[in-house]
């Protein structure tokens, strides 16, 4: 059962069209995990310092999945390759 829901913006959509379908696949069950539980900690799961409001960034394999959370709505902001990551990450920033 979810109990937050979970919304991706044009961007993150945009970013989903690009993947391969079986790595897609997997990206979406992770996502869907989402809902249950944003915060879980570990390893898949890391808060990201230095931005207002905070965002998180779960690991999906070669991808990250780049997400806030407000209320009870998770907004997923991008689903970058890693080796992207840090060049769409200074973007967010501004």
């Amino acid at each position: 059962m979810a109990l937050f829901t979970v919304q991706l913006t044009r961007a993150a959509a945009n970013d989903l069209d690009h993947i391969a379908e079986e790595l897609k696949n997997k990206i979406l069950i992770d996502i869907r995990n989402l809902g249950s539980n944003p915060f879980l900690s570990g390893g898949s799961i890391k808060k990201l310092r230095g931005f207002k409001p905070a965002l998180y960034r779960l690991r999906s394999g070669d991808f990250r999945i780049i997400y806030h959370v407000e209320n009870r709505l998770i907004t997923i902001m991008r689903i970058i390759n890693r080796k992207e990551l840090e060049k769409i990450m200074k973007n967010l920033k501004r």
